[in-house]
């Protein structure tokens, strides 16, 4: 029988034998020897025949099982060793080959230094980045702090700014693997700049140009008094009286003209439909001078200031809707006005 037969069929009985000797019953044993002349003896009780034979059970399996654990932890570590070594080639080799100009350059021409130099300049890049980032983080924080104190400055609730980004024409499609695999679009910097586009496009869709070349308000957004009834109302939009000569009424945005009638209590008045479900109201107009479907942009002519419908002199009232909801037309287009001085003032 060869040495190899004799070793598995050890190995084999092996664990046959080990639980043999730890469910073994144990009997008292006595050792007896001579000693010039005189008999000694030596009690082995039972139970500390079982103590070691279970200690060194134990002992044993515990050190198989610690090799098997470093033998593992060699293995796993032999192999990452391995990828990381490939890793770092397919790194040295694509960088080579951008600066050469040339595919599959061979790694085992650089020179160590080459490759101390080569890992350098890829921390280097990865510090550059890094920082760029947290500046990025920052800046685009104090962006969004500061665009949403203009929101909060137009007056404009929750419900009224996602009716505007809701009905802002959009398209494209995302799985959710492109997510998973794209590191950029995770963490709070995709949150925020995702924030710093859609506050972007609110105020971007918000119109910005009065539609009298001079002006005084006479009546303002809010409740007030009612100038007939003389009860409490909600005045839906600001009423304005031109300060020169010019009766010339202009569209606050460019938009499709939408109404252009005489109404029972607005007198001739006109309807521009904008973008981003916003439309704004002419009132009171001395006469119209666009239709229905006209095109119209902030040099537009749409009427003249005037006094018919329920009024108690010349002016023009302006209302601006957002999904039909009236919002204070003074503060939504100071705020368009705020920001496009500033990004004016960027460029």
């Amino acid at each position: 029988m060869s040495f190899t037969s004799t070793l598995w069929m050890w190995l084999k009985s092996m664990p046959q034998m080990v639980v043999n000797a730890w469910t073994r019953e144990y009997l008292d044993a006595r050792i007896i020897w001579e000693q010039n002349a005189e008999l000694k003896y030596f009690n082995f009780p039972a139970v500390l025949q079982r103590m070691l034979v279970r200690g060194f059970i134990a002992f044993s399996l515990s050190m198989m099982a610690f090799i098997l654990i470093l033998a593992a932890l060699s293995v796993d570590l032999y192999w990452g060793r391995a990828k990381l070594e490939q890793s770092h080639q397919a790194v040295f080799r694509a960088l080579i080959s951008s600066s050469s100009g040339q595919e599959g350059s061979d790694v085992s021409n650089i020179s160590e230094d080459q490759m101390l130099a080569l890992a350098q300049t890829i921390h280097d890049r990865d510090m550059s980045i890094r920082r760029f980032v947290d500046t990025s983080k920052v800046a685009v924080a104090q962006e969004n702090e500061g665009l949403k104190n203009q929101l909060d400055a137009s007056g404009l609730t929750e419900k009224v700014i996602n009716i505007i980004q809701r009905n802002s024409p959009a398209g494209g499609f995302n799985p959710s693997s492109d997510v998973k695999n794209n590191p950029l679009l995770r963490g709070k910097v995709a949150e925020d700049l995702a924030s710093n586009r859609e506050m972007r496009e609110v105020l971007a869709a918000l119109p910005s140009h009065m539609p009298l070349a001079s002006f005084t308000v006479s009546s303002d957004f809010g409740i007030r008094r009612h100038p007939f009834t003389n009860q409490p109302h909600f005045h839906t939009g600001v009423d304005l009286i031109n300060e020169d000569k010019d009766d010339r009424v202009f569209p606050v945005k460019s938009g499709v003209v939408v109404m252009a009638q005489v109404h029972s209590t607005y007198g001739n008045t006109v309807v521009v439909r904008h973008s981003n479900g916003i439309e704004s109201l002419y009132a009171h107009l001395a006469s119209i001078s666009v239709r229905v479907g006209d095109n119209v942009n902030i040099q537009s002519v749409i009427g003249y200031v005037g006094n018919t419908g329920v009024s108690t002199g010349k002016h023009v009232h302006l209302e601006i809707l957002v999904g039909g909801y009236p919002v204070n037309p003074q503060k939504v287009i100071r705020t368009a006005q705020y920001v496009q001085e500033a990004k004016n003032q960027k460029q």
